[in-house]
């Protein structure tokens, strides 16, 4: 039997027994070993990581990017223990998206192509890289920054060929889809293959399931941007009714988010209206988009198309007071070619030479077309040899400001020379245009004209 002061001796401590103690880390020290060197040291960079991404999106919503490039680039220096751990990538796509923001393309497309050079698989790097490449053009375009020849050539390639390789990424996707049909529309001016990435960029956002729809709810806005524009080029192509279709969906879709602006979009249906013949329904819909206007903001083109719908609805009165509806001091060239269309409507050759005469000395970039516009009203009051001098003028201008040949301008100044008198000049401008369109309208029955009374 045990007895108490057995039982005593066994739970109680010996008086002279060390105590096993804890190591604890120096207070001078913030991490131990393991931390930095262990297991914990993956967690550490993961967390560290996490809080710089965390960081960089406030900053983000902020715009505020010259924080983000002083704080976070260039990576080897800002963030060198997440290079060396191989976890920067996602900092320097997001710091290379700050470059891209103030202007400085070269240097984020820089960081990007070494993160594509890491990983070349990457969905992310790819399409950040594209978009760049790209959006460096839409700057150039808009005179932001200079580039142009060789370096312009090569942006573009850059842009096309990491947009293909995101699209095969996610070939789901619409963003992508969307952003190379810019690229094609918009800077190389090529509608056709800009035509089919819309569509594409359409269809795919249709193939979603409702729930993938709302997972990716942010690429809506590309879909509906993209409904918008192939209605545009569609329109373009001469197929007024399918781009109909296209600008109504698009009404449809964006009903409550407004990612167009409603007075766009309204401008839009009007101006399919009016190339399909609708003019009423075209009427209604400028209208709406007037009313639709934000404040301050250009409506000048809603009032010139509002006055060409008049002017084929045969009601030149309204017409004119659409156009009355911009100052004079605001109305560019375009505006005023059709301001010289109304008044020719109403009889009034003589003000419409004058306001067109105006553009003339004013614009140095179309002013074919008003000289060719004062060659067909003189064409009309039967002034040959103004109409010829104008016409001459017009292919001049076209041909010193763009190189070509200005086909229209050759045509009517062969017509406008034959009704002068001058039949063996109009045949040798005949003979110049028939050698560069051949198949220029009523050229044939031109010819006619000309060389019947040449015989």
């Amino acid at each position: 039997m045990v007895t108490l002061e057995a039982a005593a001796r066994i739970i109680q401590k010996p008086e002279n027994e060390t105590r096993v103690q804890t190591q604890k880390v120096p207070e001078s020290d913030l991490f131990d070993e393991k931390e930095l060197f262990g297991i914990q040291a993956g967690q550490y960079l993961k967390k560290s990581r996490n809080r710089i991404l965390a960081d960089i999106e406030e900053l983000t919503r902020g715009n505020r990017w010259d924080d983000i490039i002083s704080l976070y680039h260039p990576a080897e220096e800002k963030i060198p223990e997440l290079v060396q751990a191989g976890m920067d990538l996602r900092v320097r796509e997001k710091a290379a998206f700050a470059l891209g923001q103030v202007r400085q393309f070269d240097e984020a497309i820089k960081v990007l192509k070494g993160c594509v050079k890491l990983e070349p698989d990457n969905f992310y790097s790819r399409a950040s890289l594209a978009y760049t490449a790209y959006n460096s053009l839409y700057a150039a375009k808009n005179k932001e920054i200079f580039l142009a020849g060789n370096s312009r050539v090569e942006r573009i390639a850059l842009a096309h060929e990491n947009f293909q390789k995101a699209q095969s990424l996610r070939p789901s996707g619409v963003t992508n889809f969307y952003r190379q049909a810019m690229l094609y529309s918009q800077i190389e001016n090529k509608p056709k293959p800009a035509l089919v990435l819309f569509n594409t960029a359409c269809s795919n956002w249709e193939n979603l399931s409702e729930k993938e729809q709302a997972r990716r709810h942010q690429e809506k806005k590309n879909y509906i941007k993209s409904l918008y524009r192939s209605a545009s080029l569609l329109l373009n192509a001469g197929n007024g009714f399918a781009a109909l279709e296209q600008i109504k969906k698009c009404l449809e879709q964006d009903e409550k988010t407004n990612t167009v602006d409603l007075g766009f979009k309204y401008f839009a249906l009007g101006k399919v209206n009016f190339h399909i013949d609708d003019y009423q329904k075209a009427r209604d819909a400028l209208l709406f988009a007037l009313q639709s206007s934000p404040a301050g903001k250009p409506v000048d083109f809603i009032y010139e198309l509002l006055a060409r719908t008049y002017l084929a609805m045969g009601k030149t009165d309204r017409a004119l007071e659409a156009i009355g509806k911009v100052p004079e001091r605001a109305r560019r060239p375009y505006y005023r070619w059709t301001e010289a269309d109304v008044l020719c409507s109403a009889g009034r050759y003589e003000h419409a030479k004058k306001v067109l005469l105006d553009v003339v000395s004013r614009d140095k970039r179309s002013r074919h077309i008003s000289l060719l516009r004062l060659a067909k009203i003189d064409y009309t009051l039967k002034s040959w040899e103004y109409a010829a001098q104008y016409a001459k003028k017009a292919v001049a201008f076209f041909r010193e400001k763009w190189g070509n040949a200005y086909y229209e301008g050759l045509f009517w100044q062969a017509l406008c020379t034959f009704k002068s008198g001058r039949v063996k000049e109009s045949e040798s401008l005949l003979i110049e245009l028939e050698d560069q369109c051949r198949f220029f309208p009523k050229l044939d029955r031109l010819a006619t004209m000309i060389r019947g009374t040449a015989k």
